[in-house]
């Protein structure tokens, strides 16, 4: 579903997203924040991205994490109000940020994100309320490789539909292929939020210009620390089972009252 009030979600829009486990939000930035961000993305690949993903076809995509001193122009969109604002009253609680990264698939040659779902990587007792908030940097139609959700598979028995494996991602289940889809084209400066426990996938750039995006990762404020060993990379070093995240790291991105008022 596409909502085309960023600053108003009714309850409509936020009954969609509970049904399809997705949305839409044009125009989240604006030009002139899309034009900084942008910027200062460049800048972030100069030095390389800080991890890449590559598999037997090629690269399917690199990143570089977004933290508050080393790129506070990104770590903004992180913590945009509006984009906070509709994160919250999709969830339906007070939410942390997990985490944000830039997002790059390369000129011409990068190849398709395969289908899966985020929920295994996150080390969260919460994940009903984790959801990404994924913002386009450049116009992102089908050729440069935008996402394709599954309506509704946040709703479905997840460990008869994906296999596990020690890695990301889980690989999907032959009942997923049958799955209708929604191809979900962006202008720069769009935003999808999607829940952690929807699955989708995403198509290889053929164009001559780079995708890229910021991703953030939000989780309900209250979650407790629960890692999973299945998972490569899915602890959080000083942390225990049953912890609590602190809020220095882990930063409460709104005013504190979405659980309070019930949304």
């Amino acid at each position: 579903m596409t909502i085309t009030t960023p600053d108003l979600v009714p309850t409509a829009t936020v009954e969609a997203y509970r049904r399809d486990g997705f949305v839409h939000v044009p125009g989240v930035l604006t030009p002139e924040e899309v034009a900084a961000a942008v910027e200062a993305c460049r800048r972030q690949f100069t030095g390389g991205p800080d991890e890449a993903w590559d598999d037997d076809s090629g690269n399917v995509m690199e990143w570089v994490t977004n933290t508050a001193g080393a790129t506070p122009a990104l770590f903004a969109v992180a913590l945009h109000p509006r984009i906070t604002r509709i994160a919250e009253r999709l969830a339906g609680t007070d939410l942390r940020l997990f985490k944000s990264e830039t997002i790059r698939k390369k000129v011409s040659g990068s190849t398709g994100t395969p289908l899966h779902y985020d929920a295994p990587v996150f080390p969260f007792d919460g994940e009903p309320a984790t959801l990404t908030a994924w913002v386009a940097l450049v116009d992102v139609p089908v050729e440069r490789g935008c996402m394709s959700f599954l309506p509704g598979s946040h709703r479905a028995d997840t460990g008869t539909l994906f296999t596990e494996y020690e890695g990301y991602p889980f690989a999907p289940g032959p009942e997923l292929d049958w799955h209708p889809r929604a191809t979900v084209p962006l202008r720069a400066g769009d935003c999808t939020f999607h829940d952690a426990r929807t699955a989708h996938l995403a198509g290889d750039n053929r164009t001559d210009a780079e995708r890229l995006s910021v991703a953030s990762v939000y989780f309900d404020a209250a979650t407790r620390y629960a890692p999973s060993p299945l998972v490569y990379g899915n602890s959080v070093d000083g942390m225990e089972p049953g912890d609590t995240f602190p809020d220095d790291g882990y930063p409460r991105v709104g005013s504190g009252s979405a659980r309070a008022a019930g949304r």
